[in-house]
């Protein structure tokens, strides 16, 4: 779930949230006073109304907004984190930031309304109990997964929450020798905010991005038997490889791309554009362009009311028809045809397409000769530098100790190599890095494992 339908999601749910926590704060504070005879302080009532809206709040987004759908135990500590390192996108990093934000509110208000949680390690050792049955609830009863990863950023927020607590107590005090009190209760939150800083500055310094395909975490093969192929042989020596870099468009540069594109494909009407941080769409009359900028790629789509029915306009009338709008499809591709009106072109990416295109082109055709739709996704590289890798032999080591990325919960039992090459993958930064590729069977199945070639 990403954190903009979270928020969405939380618009409608404080219409309900903020009335019940308020009924249950008066009750809680009239069984105190009048049930109990215990007088409390009237300020409580809003430290009391805040930490029961966020019990509400974490209940609702851990359970009641979920589906039954999941149910899994993901016992891997840190794949959250390196998923957001190897991704690099804003919502796995907020995904990881907001399970910290969510719980720090019971580390703040549980020691404000109860004494007995003045007490660092009660404060915490509460905050990990109460996450813990939540990850055992989401288990239990499937709705959400079971995470270890949450459990810890769960726990961090508590302990975070528990510091600004433990501040500010520490400030209204009238005692001696107060300072090294107050700079232990800020060091975990200056640590907390230090490492994140630490990870983002680490990524913008770095020249190259990171490869989304790389593991998360080391899958587990002592059970796995493995075998290399007799017809695999293994390079042990270091070579150099190079790093493409895609040719990109400005916005400018892409509007009119995009423009001159739809006047070619005789397409008259207003035009206006919407714009992205990657990308700008051209709109006009039911027809559309988006251009993304890192790559020079495009998709065409035709948009109304109707259902499209999917015809053949034979190979090379379409080809013809791609020529008509100036969009050419080199002799090195490989020419498919999946269904029924899609036709699809391929030329793989390769050491030897430095400065050629690679990539896919996908159209779309109807029963009466229309192209629907074409997804364009045919990339021209540049040479950026040559950069040392690892070796097929080093890469063979990586895969069979488990650091490569497959699904989670597969069991593998079978594992064969059959073969090794280099191919490219974009990285996080929109360079296309070389990594090994290495055909296999598992547990009969053909699937391809990537290990990247470039050496830390």
């Amino acid at each position: 779930m990403s954190l903009n339908t979270l928020l969405t999601q939380l618009g409608g749910f404080l219409f309900i949230a903020v009335p019940c926590a308020i009924a249950a704060s008066v009750l809680l504070f009239a069984l105190y006073r009048f049930i109990f005879k215990k007088n409390t302080k009237t300020w409580k009532f809003v430290p009391c109304f805040l930490f029961i809206l966020n019990f509400i709040l974490i209940i609702y987004l851990t359970f009641l907004s979920r589906s039954e759908s999941y149910g899994e135990i993901d016992l891997h500590l840190f794949r959250s984190y390196r998923e957001a390192w190897n991704t690099f996108s804003i919502r796995n990093w907020q995904l990881v930031i907001f399970n910290i934000v969510l719980f720090s509110p019971l580390g703040v208000f549980l020691p404000v309304l109860l004494k007995q949680f003045r007490k660092a390690h009660r404060t915490v050792g509460m905050g990990f109990l109460f996450s813990l049955a939540i990850e055992l609830g989401q288990r239990i009863t499937q709705r959400g997964l079971c995470e270890l990863d949450d459990l810890l950023n769960n726990t961090l927020g508590v302990l975070l929450g528990y510091c600004v607590f433990y501040f500010f107590y520490t400030l209204s005090k009238k005692e001696k020798h107060k300072l090294p009190k107050v700079v232990i209760s800020v060091l975990p939150i200056v640590l907390t905010i230090f490492v994140f800083s630490t990870i983002f500055y680490r990524y913008n310094t770095q020249t190259y991005g990171n490869l989304p395909i790389d593991y998360t975490y080391k899958t587990d093969l002592s059970d796995t038997r493995i075998k290399l192929a007799d017809s695999v042989k293994l390079n042990i020596e270091d070579t150099n490889a190079p790093v493409f870099i895609p040719k990109d468009y400005t916005e400018q540069e892409a509007e009119i791309f995009a423009s001159s594109l739809l006047d070619r494909m005789g397409i008259s009407g207003n035009t206006h554009y919407s714009h992205y941080d990657d990308s700008i769409i051209c709109y006009r009359g039911h027809h559309n362009v988006t251009v993304y900028l890192e790559d020079q790629s495009f998709e065409y789509h035709y948009v109304n009311d109707t259902v499209a029915n999917w015809g053949d306009m034979g190979a090379q009338n379409v080809k013809t028809r791609l020529a008509s709008y100036e969009i050419e499809i080199p002799d090195s591709a490989v020419y498919t045809h999946p269904s029924e009106g899609v036709y699809k072109w391929t030329i793989e990416r390769s050491v030897s397409s430095i400065g050629n295109v690679s990539g896919t082109l996908t159209c779309y055709t109807t029963t009466d000769g229309e192209i629907y739709s074409i997804d364009y996704q045919f990339i021209k590289q540049s040479l950026y530098k040559d950069e040392p890798i690892i070796s097929e032999t080093e890469a063979y080591q990586k895969l069979v100790n488990g650091y490569f990325q497959i699904e989670h919960n597969l069991e593998l039992e079978t594992l064969v190599i059959n073969g090794i090459s280099l191919t490219y993958s974009p990285d996080t930064k929109g360079f296309y890095q070389p990594v090994w590729l290495f055909n296999c069977e598992i547990n009969g199945e053909n699937r391809d494992l990537v290990i990247p070639a470039l050496k830390e």
